[in-house]
């Protein structure tokens, strides 16, 4: 095949149409200090022995890789329930604004979390349960109220015959089920009576206990906890007095010890630990309660900063991200076939090994270009400029030294 008629994907011998690395596609992936990654892994192996679930968080600037990062342990969740026992749903808490009443105050971020977990999964759970020995014995809502234990006594009955009467078998709609759940004002408020719903979801507190009982379901079913991975949780900087209470005494008590289904990793943009929001980190009770303080907060919030510390950090980044995109036996071929043998290798195409080092040297003058954002953007830039020039001369422009010098000067 001419240069010519080559796309990117052909030209650099990628695994993907773009240069790109996509936070849930490549979830397997972690780049960067392991240090960084595993801090992060033994606090939340720490976290299941000593909480039951994960209750920590990161904190990151914009392209640190916090939403990687949440996907890469939501991969982990999945892929090995043996050492990770928690069933991860992703969600953002952003955008929060209080201007306006449907994306503001704790009901909010409720209703998220009820979205994240959805309708198959409640569905599953429920039938799961159905299906237990021991709930043979009596009535199916009778014997879910039993491993409830939140909320008064109206409200816990009134979720098992909710759960039983909408999620065991197929029903026409289960829009009045939702409402009530996610505390919205119900349409058709004589459905959810004929099925024994006698209370409705009136404070932040009985919301919260409602996501705490699915927990527990969850638990009983599949012995598992339930973990919600919150990006954009800096929006919660949002949050005004009106509101701080609620939103602070919900996540106050998702950390409690007596909660050990239900967790969360909660990711922060910013640098330093004072960009963690005020109704999340004062006063000092909700950190207590993950086992730390002001003074050593970064054992519960690992901070991003450090993923790419030194020189030789971000160069391994780059080597990573490169055998990650390239298709080695492919760009061997390539290689064989343009006679560029001896001039780069395959894993490193089209950039030659000088090139690579000019590149991580220019890259890391700059504390805010030592971030896997800007590192990846970089060389996708330099693989398509590598690539138009290429194609326009219908031969195959290595990406060297003196091909990327002009185009990163300005970094």
């Amino acid at each position: 095949m001419e240069i010519r008629e080559m796309d990117l994907k052909n030209y650099c011998s990628l695994t993907r149409n773009r240069f790109e690395i996509d936070p849930e596609r490549d979830a397997e992936w972690y780049f960067g200090n392991r240090k960084v990654n595993e801090e992060l892994i033994k606090r939340i192996r720490n976290d299941f022995l000593v909480r039951g679930v994960p209750k920590c968080g990161i904190l990151g600037r914009f392209g640190f890789g916090k939403t990687h990062t949440l996907c890469h342990l939501k991969y982990l969740f999945q892929s090995n329930v043996n050492d990770y026992p928690a069933v991860p749903f992703t969600m953002r808490i952003a955008p929060y604004d209080e201007g306006i009443a449907e994306t503001s105050g704790w009901q909010y971020i409720h209703g998220k979390m009820l979205d994240a977990i959805g309708e198959r999964f409640l569905r599953e759970v429920v039938r799961d349960f159905d299906k237990l020995p021991e709930t043979r014995r009596g009535e199916l809502s009778s014997e879910m109220m039993k491993i409830f234990k939140f909320g008064d006594e109206n409200l816990k009955t009134s979720l098992s015959n909710l759960l039983s009467a909408y999620f065991l078998r197929e029903v026409k709609s289960t829009l009045a089920a939702w409402q009530w759940l996610k505390a919205d004002k119900i349409t058709k408020a004589t459905d959810l009576g004929d099925v024994g719903v006698k209370k409705t979801l009136e404070t932040g507190g009985d919301m919260l206990n409602v996501i705490l009982n699915i927990g527990n379901l969850v638990r009983k079913v599949r012995k598992t906890g339930i973990v919600f991975l919150m990006d954009e949780a800096q929006a919660l900087n949002e949050v005004k007095k009106r509101r701080r209470n609620e939103i602070h005494d919900a996540f106050l008590q998702l950390a409690e010890p007596y909660n050990a289904d239900v967790g969360f990793v909660i990711a922060y943009f910013g640098t330093g630990q004072q960009q963690i929001p005020d109704v999340f980190s004062k006063p000092d009770d909700i950190l207590s309660r993950l086992g730390v303080s002001q003074s050593n907060i970064q054992e519960a919030i690992k901070d991003l900063k450090d993923l790419i510390k030194t020189k030789d950090d971000l160069r391994k980044f780059i080597d990573n991200v490169l055998n990650g995109l390239i298709d080695k036996e492919k760009a061997r071929k390539l290689i064989n076939q343009k006679g560029l043998s001896g001039k780069v290798k395959p894993q490193q195409l089209p950039f030659t090994e000088e090139a690579l080092d000019r590149i991580a040297q220019v890259l890391y003058q700059k504390e805010p270009n030592r971030n896997p954002r800007m590192i990846i953007n970089t060389l996708a830039t330099l693989s398509a400029e590598a690539y138009q020039k290429g194609k326009a001369e219908n031969k195959y422009i290595l990406a060297t030294r003196e091909f990327v010098d002009p185009l990163i000067k300005d970094l």
